[in-house]
């Protein structure tokens, strides 16, 4: 019997799905190449968030107008008889929502009662209280030390002061208004200045104060009238009406610190950044965070959404995220930059786009993963629970995560590689593989340096994740 040698059978490579491809880090597809296309699309986004941002505004809400909130059963009372009944009594800007209370007892439906300050005062009266806010500036100008930093104290209580009064134009007003008209005489014929500035912002400062009064007084009696309302309404007691009433300088103070945050973030990140890699990829980045903002703010603009301190906080909080995302692109391109130029003839754009192919799983999973939570909050916290706070802090977090992911993807890495291009090096490096490149055909990969996955042949510059076998029978 003559010995028969069985050939071995060869295994055909097997060609995987477009997802086995991405699960793998292997797909090859030109991200950094159509940059022209991304920054079209984020242009467009921006300009009609910016055109909302300068025609409608931002629905700020009272948090930062000031206005009043009120909580109570809903009874048999429908949404628009609720927001007709406070608007009547005096009340701008009226918002109503209508939410679930669960309890052991069952559920319970109430609303929410939003409106901005009350009626806006007279034209006579807040051209009196401008008047006579100038003319305390203008006396504090006139005096030094001590004595100006107290009229200055005053002027700064009084223009905390906006109205409505129960009268168009209080007595107290009038009188503050007397004792400035004649602050420059009595100034000039005191022996003592001193004392006398001292006793008449003592008398000036008097007056504010009962103002204030007054003018908190108008609002209580309005308020009890709401409550009063709303509890005949709904066929509640007066005791289960609560009302809480917030001033438009707390928000303000919000947006300030906010402000200052976002300052010394920024600038953080770009040290960092530009310590832990270079100055280019830092300042891809905080373009790629400014992007994420702005597109945020559109959004807001755009579909009137409101704007409250959970809102900023959620703002802040995408930064952090989003920073993260674009970190983890550049920490991949620096470190294939190495093999720039060498025996792989790869220009920059070529390794930052091939970087981006191996990371881009990783950045979709940490999106998807980050974005189910957040829906979850928006779904079952604020549609189902009616948690007006989780609302408004979960919307923000779920706009800026998408923007997030979009600009860390089609904006931070193609802007860096347009940046690095510029670099001698790299310039040189690409005039020279692009000797010995066939032309393509694609204005944006010549732009870019030809910033396709590669020149055929090569392979990834990381060897992506081996793929299991099948175990041998």
């Amino acid at each position: 019997m003559s010995d028969q040698t069985t050939p071995t059978p060869v295994e055909e490579p097997t060609q995987h799905g477009v997802l086995s491809r991405l699960y793998h880090g292997e797909t090859d597809w030109n991200i950094v190449g159509r940059w022209k296309l991304w920054f079209a699309i984020s242009g467009v986004m921006l300009l009609i968030g910016g055109t909302a941002v300068v025609t409608r505004g931002l629905n700020l809400g009272i948090d930062f107008t000031g206005g009043t909130v009120w909580e109570v059963p809903a009874g048999d009372a429908t949404v628009a008889e609720v927001e007709s009944a406070v608007s009547d009594l005096g009340y701008n800007d009226v918002q109503v929502q209508e939410f679930t209370q669960v309890s052991g007892e069952g559920d319970a439906r109430s609303l929410r009662v939003e409106a901005e300050s009350q009626t806006e005062p007279t034209a006579a009266t807040t051209d009196a209280l401008d008047t006579a806010l100038a003319d305390l500036r203008s006396a504090a100008d006139s005096v030094r030390g001590g004595s100006a930093d107290r009229l200055n104290g005053v002027g700064n209580q009084l223009d905390g002061i906006e109205g409505p009064f129960d009268d168009e134009i209080p007595a107290e007003l009038t009188d503050l208004q007397d004792q400035l008209d004649g602050f420059a005489d009595g100034l000039d014929a005191a022996e003592d200045q001193t004392a006398y500035v001292t006793e008449v912002a003592d008398l000036m400062a008097a007056d504010v104060d009962a103002l204030a009064e007054a003018e908190q007084a108008h609002r209580e009696e309005v308020g009890r009238s709401v409550s009063e309302a709303l509890a005949e309404l709904t066929g509640s007691d007066i005791d289960q009406v609560t009302v809480d009433t917030v001033g438009a300088s707390w928000g303000q103070q919000i947006s300030q610190k906010a402000e200052t945050a976002l300052v010394v973030f920024l600038i953080v990140v770009l040290l960092y950044i530009t310590l832990r890699f270079e100055f280019r990829m830092a300042v891809a980045t905080v373009a790629a965070l400014l992007h994420d903002l702005l597109i945020v703010i559109g959004v807001y603009a755009l579909f009137q959404f409101p704007v409250t301190p959970a809102t900023v906080i959620a703002i802040l909080t995408i930064l952090g995220y989003s920073i993260y995302d674009t970190i983890v692109v550049f920490d991949r391109v620096d470190e294939n930059t190495r093999l720039v130029g060498r025996k792989t003839k790869l220009t920059y754009t070529d390794v930052a786009n091939r970087s981006m192919n191996q990371v881009l799983m990783r950045s979709l999973n940490t999106s998807i993963t980050t974005l189910l939570p957040i829906t979850a909050v928006l779904v079952i916290g604020s549609f189902l629970l009616g948690a007006t706070t989780l609302q408004e802090f979960g919307l923000a977090l779920f706009v800026g995560v998408v923007s997030g992911t979009y600009s860390s993807i089609f904006i931070a890495t193609p802007l860096l590689a347009l940046l690095k291009e510029r670099e001698p090096r790299y310039r040189e490096v690409r005039e020279r593989i692009a000797e010995h490149r066939p032309a393509t055909g694609d204005d944006d990969e010549g732009e870019l340096a030809g910033a396709a996955a590669g020149p055929g042949g090569d392979g990834p510059l990381i060897t992506p994740r081996p793929r299991k076998q099948g175990k041998k029978r």
